[in-house]
């Protein structure tokens, strides 16, 4: 597979205050101006120590120290302790101005960006003034020079902070993200200052023939004492220079060749996470990300690409995030998208360099071709996978389908398997020739799979048997009346070697609700069923037609299940982040329940409510949620400050006094730095009265948010926006699942007008993706809830993630607009 160069990188874009940007350009100027002018009017009386000066600033300032523990603050070097020479000096106006001179030629150099390098050099500017002319005030006054000359380059180095603090706007927070000093380390300043007060004073005592180097009158003597201490500082500072060059060299080549070792990469491990991790042990940077956009300013980009083999859709296990944060299968695109891995903000204002660009590029080279093999492979194993008769799928991809499409399914998704046994396939195989039974059989096999939907999957797993697996099912009813569907189909006519025969089948059904903890059972069960179909017809039964037999016990249990994890308070509560879009920072959580039983597996959410509302303890259920989401809250407040809401479910009828509002009045008081919002169900608006209208008045005068959840989905209507008090309006995911169409951008776009008009904060739920993002913040809505930000996570994930990535609202992503407070 062939390999596009990198995208490369261009300088650092200018950031902060474009007018103080340019005063410094200016300053720069000046200074520079300033010195030519003073040499002029008093040239130096040995022009080569002025050469070895330039010569010395020049090679000196390309040695940095970063002083950040993140980006953010700037890197130092000690170039200003070669100013020492103009404190005594007869022309300190022309020293600074050919400093500041040979400063920028060195930003320059190693910026390529000119305007980004005089804006550096005017603070410096200020700083070298600062540093020259206030230690010669102090030695004129007496101070001695081993004083004066640290006290001037501590001002050198403050105000050289200050300046680039006031530039960047003060965004020097640990985060990244925010006004802020965290991110400065004072022990690497403390570093850099002592490093150029030591090499200033030696340079000092040199010059003045304190060491007895060089001692001696003469004009040559003198002018050896100069130059020399500059000379011997370049030099280590230079050698300084290559050493880091050469380790940052390795550290490219190591992570290159770790990336080449490790092939083949592991098929277990993501490949875009491994890519990145290779990729963060060859490049200093602060953020890798891949995505399908080019880079842009200060960032290095590779192309890479999954293309590869086709393989049968059934077969294939690249997953994406369904509606609960589970994956499930999905048919490939035709055409892979180009993506792009992208390093973006490297430390200390230091651009990239042509090498850096060439080892990320070879990184996702190394990567791309992981990914054409791994196609190669999967081609082989859908061949090794395939029954060569029918095409379909073999018993083998039959049970890692199983397993991967239960694991996957979503948390409200039912799953059933159908086996398929065809009657009487052996006495046609024995009087017809068994060239009529492969027909049949290929015959069978295509109006099985044209029979399902694209989600569903079939395989042939024996000489007369096929089983077919249904997904994203909501009732057992339903993969009945699809399975009847499917008997339907298969029993039509056939002419097969000029005659006509009409196929047979016993099918079992066997449905499942939940994930399984042994998906094989749901198997057990469904041949079982077809079995006894079987046997019916020698008993007596349906002898001339298909029939479907189903599995009557696997949800016998639920009903105690439920009633046994709600009164022993054994449910699980998970937290899903609401973020503010225009700042890219979380402000609540919305917290939803789990349950998973250790043998039937997991109890979608769904089930779970139905079950506790025909149990009569949807009250304890919602309470037990209430007491462990302020309980939660209070500790994200605590880690993050600005992260203090939390949002339950409930039914409207739940908030009268006699069911779960007596219980809010008594707890929410105890959480007083939390403040609780009650997502009130659309659909449940309908039976409002007087009484609980006040109910909810009564409510946001104790503090608590108001909000109207899932409008938009189908049982909506108009009068649920006006019949009760709110502070929120929730829009369903079914209205954010295509913002492309104009029509469903146009009722967003609307519902948020009226928002506004009423003073109303809008979350959109359901995103998903970048783009869906992008569109709501263009057309005005400013909160969203999704995947896209994050997926519903038990509490210690939750802290985990507030602990390190604060209230970040998307996580590996540049942020996209400052911190603020929630509009």
């Amino acid at each position: 597979m062939s390999q596009t160069s990198p995208s490369r990188a261009t300088a650092p874009a200018p950031q902060g205050d474009p007018v103080l940007a340019a005063v410094f350009v200016a300053v720069a100027v000046a200074t520079v101006v300033t010195g030519v002018v003073a040499g002029f009017l008093a040239p130096p009386v040995y022009p080569i120590l002025t050469v070895v000066f330039v010569v010395s600033v020049g090679v000196t300032a390309v040695y940095l120290i970063p002083t950040g523990r993140a980006p953010g603050p700037p890197a130092l070097g000690v170039a200003a302790a070669l100013l020492v020479i103009a404190v005594p000096g007869t022309n300190p106006l022309f020293d600074v101005g050919m400093w500041v001179a040979s400063f920028f030629v060195s930003k320059l150099a190693v910026t390529r960006s000119s305007w980004m390098a005089a804006q550096w050099s005017g603070q410096a500017a200020i700083a070298a003034l600062a540093f020259v002319f206030g230690a010669r005030a102090l030695v004129l006054m007496g101070v001695p020079a081993w004083v004066a000359v640290p006290l001037g380059l501590a001002v050198y180095y403050v105000l050289v902070l200050a300046l680039e603090f006031a530039r960047s706007k003060g965004r020097w927070s640990r985060s990244g993200r925010g006004v802020g000093l965290g991110a400065l380390s004072p022990a690497r300043v403390a570093l850099v200052w002592g490093v150029a007060t030591v090499v200033a004073l030696l340079d000092w005592a040199i010059s003045d023939g304190y060491f007895r180097v060089l001692v001696g009158a003469d004009a040559e003597l003198d002018l050896a004492r100069e130059t020399i201490p500059l000379l011997i500082v370049a030099l280590v500072f230079y050698g300084l220079a290559k050493r880091r060059e050469t380790r940052t060299s390795e550290r490219r080549l190591n992570g290159i060749v770790d990336a080449a070792r490790a092939l083949p990469w592991n098929p277990e491990d993501d490949l875009k996470h491994t890519m990145i991790s290779f990729a963060e042990r060859a490049i200093d940077a602060a953020v890798f990300t891949v995505r399908r956009t080019p880079p842009g300013r200060n960032e290095i980009g590779a192309k890479f690409t999954r293309s590869g083999a086709l393989v049968d859709p059934q077969l294939d296990e690249t997953p994406y995030e369904g509606e609960d944060g589970v994956t499930v299968e999905h048919a490939q695109d035709a055409v892979e998208p180009v993506e792009y891995l992208v390093a973006l903000r490297k430390d200390g204002g230091v651009p990239f360099s042509q090498e850096d660009e060439r080892a990320l590029d070879a990184i996702g080279h190394i990567a791309s071709e992981t990914a054409r093999v791994r196609g190669a492979y999967d081609l082989l194993l859908d061949r090794v996978d395939r029954d060569s008769l029918t095409g379909l799928p073999n018993y083998n991809a039959f049970q890692r389908s199983l397993m991967r499409l239960n694991e996957d399914r979503q948390y409200a998704s039912g799953l059933a398997v159908l086996f398929i046994d065809l009657d009487q396939f052996k006495r046609l195989n024995d009087t017809e020739g068994h060239h009529v039974g492969d027909e049949m059989l290929a015959t069978v096999a295509t109006r099985l799979r044209a029979s399902v939907r694209p989600h569903d999957f079939v395989a042939r797993v024996g000489g007369d048997e096929f089983v077919a697996i249904l997904t994203k099912l909501q009732s057992l009813a339903e993969s009945k009346a699809i399975a009847d569907r499917i008997v339907a189909n298969l029993s039509k006519p056939v002419v097969l070697d000029g005659r006509e025969y009409r196929p047979m089948v016993s099918v079992g059904l066997a449905f499942s609700a939940a994930q399984e903890t042994d998906p094989r059972s749901i198997v057990v069960d469904a041949d079982h069923s077809m079995l006894s179909i079987k046997r019916s017809r020698r008993q007596g039964g349906p002898s001339f037609e298909s029939s479907i037999g189903i599995s009557p016990h696997r949800s016998s249990r639920i009903n105690e299940i439920v009633a046994k994890a709600i009164d022993d308070g054994t449910l699980n509560v998970v937290y899903q982040p609401i973020v503010n879009m225009a700042e890219d920072r979380i402000w609540a959580f919305e917290s939803l329940v789990r349950y998973t039983h250790p043998e039937l597996g997991r109890i979608s959410t769904s089930s779970l409510i139905e079950k506790a509302k025909g149990l009569g303890r949807m009250d304890q259920l919602t309470k037990l949620v209430i007491s462990a989401s302020l309980k939660s809250a209070r500790e994200f407040q605590r880690l993050v400050p600005a992260v203090r809401t939390m949002t339950i479910n409930l039914e409207v009828e739940q908030i009268r006094d006699e069911h779960v509002g007596g219980f809010l009045k008594e707890i929410v008081p105890r959480y007083p730095e939390v403040t609780l919002c009650l997502e009130l169900n659309e659909r449940s608006t309908k039976d409002i009265d007087d009484e609980l209208r006040a109910q909810a008045e009564v409510f946001r005068e104790m503090g608590m948010l108001i909000a109207l959840d899932d409008y938009g989905s189908e049982a909506s209507s108009v009068g649920a926006l006006v019949s009760i008090p709110m502070d929120i309006l929730k829009i369903d995911r079914s209205l954010a699942g295509n913002l492309d169409d104009t029509r469903q951008r146009e009722v967003v776009r609307a519902l948020q007008g009226f928002s506004d008009a009423f003073e109303y904060s809008t979350i959109v739920e359901g995103v998903e993706a970048q783009e869906q993002a992008d569109i709501l913040l263009e057309i005005g809505v400013k909160h969203a809830q999704g995947f896209f930000y994050g997926r519903p996570v038990p509490f210690a994930q939750t802290m985990s993630r507030l602990k390190n990535s604060g209230d970040a609202g998307t996580l590996g992503r540049p942020r996209v607009a400052e911190r603020g407070r929630l509009g």
